[in-house]
């Protein structure tokens, strides 16, 4: 525990709530309105996705490594969904459950900051049910767009820094293909309320169907 992680986890919802405000939470609606059965989300932080879960959730798992941010998570389960919902501290790459445990894993600006991708994507990939579905929200790098392309990497030491690991210009559509997913829907998207470095987005659900 730090005192940076400490503060990150008392500052995070006032420092989203733009954007928040402005697409995210119309993104995050209507990319979990559809998920159902047993469901992991990972990097959960504050549990800014708990009000869109849809009754067809039976179970939820969420996990969350940072201490501080678990315990704001825990706060926010309400009475009535402890008989199916759990809030437990661990990493993305570090998942302790069994294969094929899950229905769909939900990561919504989680793959930017965990120290590599492809192991978290793996154990995405070893803990979904065959035939599951990933369901994702991640800013990505504006590999289209040069000119934000030069200042995400201008900014991209400083920003990993001061934003608790987040990488500007990561390419996780790619990142998710290599992982052997299959793309179900896949939106390109530009997010508003928020530094045009972070603006670029992906938002869709991926399925791998193990054999």
């Amino acid at each position: 525990m730090t005192i940076r992680a400490y503060f990150m986890a008392k500052m995070y919802d006032a420092a989203m709530k733009k954007i928040e405000n402005a697409c995210l939470s119309a993104w995050r609606q209507d990319l979990l309105s559809g998920i159902s059965g047993e469901v992991l989300e990972i990097g959960c932080g504050t549990g800014i996705n708990l009000s869109f879960y849809p009754e067809s959730v039976s179970k939820l798992t969420l996990t969350e490594p940072e201490p501080h941010m678990l315990n704001r998570l825990k706060r926010k389960i309400k009475p009535a969904m402890a008989g199916k919902c759990v809030a437990t501290q661990a990493a993305a790459d570090a998942l302790d459950f069994p294969n094929d445990t899950f229905d769909a894993v939900v990561s919504t600006l989680v793959l930017c900051s965990v120290g590599s991708p492809d192991s978290a994507l793996r154990e995405i990939k070893r803990v979904l049910k065959p035939g599951g579905q990933f369901y994702f929200i991640e800013h990505v790098v504006a590999k289209d767009t040069p000119r934000l392309l030069k200042w995400q990497k201008i900014f991209q030491p400083c920003w990993v820094r001061l934003c608790g690991n987040c990488h500007l210009t990561r390419d996780t559509e790619a990142s998710i293909r290599q992982a052997g997913f299959t793309f179900h829907t896949l939106e390109h998207l530009t997010s508003s309320g928020s530094p045009p470095i972070v603006s670029p987005t992906i938002k869709g659900i991926a399925i791998h169907a193990k054999t």
